[in-house]
């Protein structure tokens, strides 16, 4: 394939193959500037006259996607690839080592190509290196190519580095692997060894990785009609791209040649660095997910067996801060288990029986993570051990210990059984028939699921092969004659997959590779081994946070991070109704917070915290219960540098202790400890099920950065829609030091970073609580009178001297920030035990120095004050909120998106497009801010006329040179081929009634081209009149290798008659959707005759198990109708505290002249009347 740009009628770009054409054209939208783009799939002869060029030297191997960054839209296109695999006859995998990307909106980066460091390639004379246009200037630019690398150099200050550099980098490391003519996300058995189609119904989109850039691209595809369908899938423009492993080797067993290959694909749903994906996420999905299958294939048999691996499916995670990382598991048992059990049953319904190996050692941190893992099996409700899956503890290192490497052997005898009721897949090459299937799967798992798992893996995948062979009399049990060789070879294999595996997950090879290629660990080996280990603590430290920003970036996981939009006019009439439809789909709702923060000045003993976390009793039972506790352990530099995380359960179990007095009980979701900090978040378990992407992050500021007696911690999550974030920090103390802690605050909100690297500002409702250190700058015997005599508007007063207060109103930190109003009493700081303020030597100004400010529109402030705990110098203080929430129901709004497209098929039996852009502004409605829709796909076969009298303005990048390849069956110079004329069939009759549909906008027309019944319209144009042209014939259902660009070449009549009718859009074809089952639902045999069923008829493939039984949410209250509150406003005059009746409203009464230096109290919230702060207070438990 080629890649062409044309500049006439605005910019496009098209991959050519030999006989069609997948042409991109931006469309600009200046308003809402979402990345939007056309897309028309044509023949090849009717690109000719739209005056399109070589883009690129560079032969496309397969398009994977689009994508936009820093506003530019790239295409994405494979140009380099080496053959690495053959897995069966005729089938070839491919290992991807170049990629470009193409900007669609921008020609910066035209005709350019781009060095190893992602600028461009310069000349000797100091300009840019053009991509070649000819074949001249093709030989003639790789002759300078060397040369020029040295003025590239100096001149690099001069350019900008190409957008996608890092994306590039990516790409082309040599993990990521493609396939024209194999299905590379299924396995063997699954994909059935008959000819397989390639259309992207069958793919597993978990194995996807270039998922992203392809979203709108695939539903595009699916609304098409079923032929254009077929030929745009064996035209091979989309490309299916995982990343893993693929390689084949040839040897002999016996005399039997036959071919070995190793293929592991790993997920991309939690999907990155070693230290930054661990464990699970609320989707079920691990870290470190591969699927690794071995097939060996001859002329007489095919064999597959196929293993898994990933991470411990619990919530845990570790510091890399330490020279040791400490595994932390960050969520309970029971909010847990729901997660835990999703996984395992989406591995049930795929693989059937599991058996896990768990490899983790019985020493160390390791064995609590083992500990949780047999809790959450035995806890099951769902699937039961011994049946639907079976566990194997193997403590590797302590069996390798004295034996060496080879009692890796050790796990098979335990295993036996299991290997033989899972069997394997096999095929008869000489009949054509299939022998048996594989049912079960093993699941390895280590720490990193790395080292361990790879010989693991290895040892039981020769065990299964082993028993292939002797069942097939290939060899005889217990000789290894003629085998020798084929058991070196498949070490070496399985050594290569081993480093591959660990170089994306680590970047290095694996540990202990050195006994797997060899069979035995030599002191070269042990030595580099080590020279691993410092390279992986390096890695994790300076390299890891990078590579996870490019895996985000290329899984679409940034914050606010969009896919390209395929633009399509018949789409704009579905995002119209969604937006009146929205209550449809879209429920709101509510929920009760209660958010707490307590200086425990190093507390140890337990406490009653029921006056804290319940005020008012049981009378406010919250939702939500997030504390945040400063000074966990004493602040000595002993106990700072040798943090104690003990602390934090003696912390959680006093509080899940005080939670759940009541019949209600709360789920310990998160825990997050940084040093002296700690930040605890509960869930009402009839409420866990609506909170998911729960992250936590820390960051410390204690002596410039160093240590952790000052800092944050944080946690942020989604309930439902709807975002939260709490940011529990200790600021720099003393009460001059403002500076310092506008500095902390800084260095907090900019450097707090969530997994997909979310920050603080990317939440709707955000909390900031804690010690924050703020003082009254009032002399400290004047604030101890005002406190003693409890004069009226005592608190309005020394508010006005309240260093939080002014640094809000002077917006210096804390943009937008509000605060309650203020009628507790300084918190801070009190003799211990006593409710006396500080009579030491120093006796410290009272102050507010804890407090809970927050920012989001959708939070209603229901109370706020302290508690009169006296455990500590401080006092407690909490606050409660009822928060705004929205649930978006994805089944709802997809259902309704197929309802409205039939909807606007019918009501348009015989209609075009032009009947719909009659009743709507299509351009007005571009510019529209609407929901964000996964339905905004195009459909074929769109002509490329100018949208916008402007044309689009940005800067864009691209790629590596390599050789040039012409199209097969055509030369550069002659692209495109004489069209001969075709005469069109006669329009499909259709017996559908056409009804009307009523307008919503009445706007003038906006002419708009024509379509045909595979081809329709997906652009407007700009100019009235245009022509339409006469409806194609459609395509050909031929193969690719039947295909000829002069048999295949249709031809656009432009002369139209009035009478000529447009042909609709084609129907759109509903995706196929796979059933499922619950593991308690069937009863899994694993009887012993299991090895005599292998040679018999597999199961039958046509049984439709019975789809699970979805647990409903339970109903949602609806939003009640705030009352108006009251907020407190100090009159500036007398000081005074007075009532006003609206937070809207606002005193008239000027400052007097003698109080204008007085500093002002903020703005507060108002709290509702029900149940207002002096409301609360004098409520009393019944």
């Amino acid at each position: 394939m080629k890649i062409l740009i044309s500049k006439q009628q605005g910019r496009s770009i098209a991959i050519v193959s030999e006989s069609y054409g997948l042409v991109f054209r931006p469309i600009g939208d200046k308003i809402s500037r979402k990345s939007t783009c056309a897309v028309e799939f044509i023949p090849k002869a009717d690109l000719s006259s739209h005056g399109f060029q070589r883009l690129s030297s560079h032969e496309i191997f397969g398009f994977i996607g689009l994508i936009e960054l820093e506003g530019l839209i790239f295409i994405a296109t494979i140009t380099g690839k080496s053959k690495t695999a053959q897995p069966i006859p005729n089938k070839t995998v491919n290992k991807i080592y170049a990629v470009d990307f193409f900007c669609l909106n921008n020609s910066k980066w035209d005709f350019q190509d781009i060095d190893s460091s992602g600028y461009p390639i310069m000349t000797n004379d100091g300009d840019f290196e053009p991509r070649s246009r000819t074949n001249a200037s093709i030989r003639s630019s790789r002759s300078s190519l060397h040369s020029s690398s040295s003025s590239s150099l100096n001149r690099q200050d001069q350019v900008p580095k190409h957008p996608c550099y890092e994306l590039r980098k990516l790409l082309s490391n040599g993990s990521f692997y493609y396939s024209t003519d194999f299905d590379l996300t299924c396995t063997l058995q699954k994909r059935g060894f008959t000819e397989h189609s390639l259309s992207f119904d069958d793919f597993d989109r978990e194995f996807m990785w270039n998922s992203f850039l392809m979203d709108d691209i695939i539903t595009y595809r699916d609304r098409l009609d079923v032929i254009t369908k077929q030929l745009l899938d064996e035209q091979g423009f989309l490309t299916t791209v995982i990343r893993g492993f693929a390689e084949t080797v040839f040897s002999y067993i016996n005399k039997l040649k036959v071919g070995l290959t190793i293929i592991s694909r790993q997920s991309w749903k939690r999907a990155g660095t070693r230290f930054n994906a661990r464990g699970i996420d609320d989707e079920g999905y691990v870290a470190n997910f591969v699927e690794t299958e071995m097939i060996m294939y001859s002329s007489q048999y095919c064999y597959a067996f196929t293993q898994i691996r990933g991470s411990v499916p619990v919530f845990w995670e570790q510091d890399t801060s330490l020279i040791s990382p400490k595994i932390q598991i960050t969520r309970s048992i029971e909010a847990t288990q729901p997660t835990f059990d999703e996984h395992f049953m989406r591995l049930f319904r795929k693989y059937g029986p599991v058996h896990i190996i768990n490899l983790l050692s019985s020493k160390s941190s390791e064995l609590q993570l083992s500990r949780r893992y047999r809790e959450h099996l035995k806890n099951s409700d769902k699937m039961k051990i011994g049946r639907d899956v079976f566990l194997t503890d193997f403590d590797f290192h302590r069996e390798i210990h004295q034996d060496g490497f080879s009692a890796a052997k050790k796990i098979i005898p335990k295993i036996k059984d299991s290997i033989m009721a899972a069997g394997y897949f096999s095929y008869d090459v000489k009949e054509g028939r299939l022998i048996s299937e594989q049912d079960g799967i093993f699941r390895t798992n280590c720490l990193d699921c790395l080292d361990r798992t790879n010989l693991i893996q290895q040892t039981i995948s020769l065990s299964a092969f082993r028993l292939f062979l002797e069942d097939f009399r290939l060899i005889r049990p217990n000789i290894l004659t003629n085998f020798s060789e084929f058991v070196q070879k498949e070490n070496v294999l399985w050594a290569d997959h081993g480093d591959q595996i660990s170089q994306i997950y680590t970047g290095t090879n694996a540990l202990k590779s050195s006994y797997s290629r060899k069979g035995k660990m030599s002191l070269s080996g042990a030595l580099s081994d080590a020279t691993k280990s410092v390279s992986r603590m390096y890695i994790n430290n300076f390299v890891d946070k990078g590579k996870q920003q490019n895996i985000d970036t290329l899984l679409g996981r940034l914050p606010h991070q969009q896919a390209v939009e395929l633009y399509d006019p018949i789409c704009e009439y579905v995002n119209e109704r969604l937006l009146e439809l929205e209550n449809e789909f879209t429920t709101c709702s509510n929920v009760n917070l209660l958010i707490g923060t307590f200086n425990v000045n190093g507390n140890s003993r337990r406490a009653d915290l029921s006056e804290w976390l319940f005020p008012i009793g049981d009378k406010f039972k919250p939702d939500i219960v997030v504390l945040g506790l400063q000074e966990v352990i004493e602040l000595t530099a002993g106990s700072i540098l040798n943090a104690d995380y003990t602390k934090s359960s003696f912390w959680e179990t006093m509080v899940t202790d005080c939670l759940n007095q009541y019949e209600e009980k709360y789920l310990l979701i998160r825990v997050e400890q940084m040093s002296s900090l700690l930040i605890l978040f509960f869930v009402k378990s009839d409420k866990a099920h609506n909170v998911k992407q729960v992250g936590g992050s820390t960051k410390k500021t204690g002596f410039g950065g160093i240590t952790g007696n000052k800092g944050a911690v944080a946690i942020r999550f989604d309930y439902g829609a709807t975002s939260f974030c709490f940011v529990n920090t200790h600021l720099s103390a003393g009460a001059n030091n403002i500076d310092e802690r506008r500095h902390d605050y800084n260095n907090i909100y900019r450097n707090i970073t969530f997994p997909r690297s979310k920050t603080i500002p990317h939440h709707d409702s955000l909390f900031w609580l804690g010690d924050l250190n703020y003082r009254i700058t009032l002399v400290n015997d004047e604030v101890r009178r005002e406190l003693r005599t409890q004069e009226d508007g005592y608190i309005g007063k020394l508010l006005q001297y309240d260093q939080l207060t002014q640094e809000i109103n002077e917006g210096v930190v804390f943009q937008e920030f509000k605060e309650p109003t203020v009628q507790f009493r300084p918190t801070y700081k009190y003799d211990y035990g006593t409710d006396n303020y500080d009579t030491s030597e120093k006796a410290r100004t009272p102050s507010w120095t804890d407090r809970i400010i927050y920012k989001g529109q959708n939070l209603h402030p229901l109370a706020y004050s302290d508690a009169p705990l006296r455990i500590s110098d401080h006092k407690p203080v909490y606050a409660a909120y009822r928060a705004d929430v929205n649930f978006i129901n994805e089944d709802k709004k997809r259902d309704l998106v197929e309802k409205l497209y039939a909807e606007y098929k019918k009501t348009y039996p015989e209609g075009s497009i032009k009947d719909f852009k009659k009743s709507h502004n299509i351009k007005a409605e571009i510019q529209k801010k609407s929901i964000p829709l996964d339905v905004t796909v195009q459909s074929a076969g769109i002509k490329l006329i100018d949208l916008d009298d402007t044309s689009s303005c940005v800067s864009p990048p691209l790629p590596i040179s390599r050789s040039s390849r012409s199209i097969a069956g055509s030369s550069s110079e002659a692209l495109f081929e004489k069209s001969k004329p075709n005469v069109s069939p006669p329009p499909i009759s259709r017996n559908s009634k056409e009804t009307s549909l009523r307008p919503v906008i009445s706007v003038n027309e906006i002419p708009i081209t024509g379509v045909s019944s595979h081809k329709v319209e997906g652009t407007l144009t700009a100019l009235e009149g245009h022509a339409m042209p006469k409806p194609l014939p459609p395509p050909p259902v031929s193969s690719r290798s039947a295909t000829s660009s002069k048999s295949t070449a249709l031809v656009v009549d432009h002369t139209e008659t009035p009478e000529s009718k447009e042909p609709i859009p084609p129907p759109y074809t509903q995706r196929r959707r796979k059933s499922s089952i619950y593991l308690n639902e069937s009863a899994i045999s694993t009887d012993s005759s299991r090895l005599s069923s292998r040679s018999n008829t597999p199961k039958n493939a046509d049984a439709s198990p019975k789809a699970p039984t979805q647990s409903e949410k339970p109903p949602i209250v609806k939003k009640p109708a705030y009352l108006s509150a009251a907020a407190t406003k100090v009159n500036n005059s007398d000081g005074r505290l007075s009532k006003v009746t609206s937070s809207d409203t606002t005193s008239d009464e000027e400052v007097s002249s003698k109080k204008k230096s007085t500093p002002k109290v903020p703005a507060k919230n108002p709290e509702l009347e029900k149940l207002s702060v002096d409301s609360w207070k004098p409520l009393k438990p019944s």
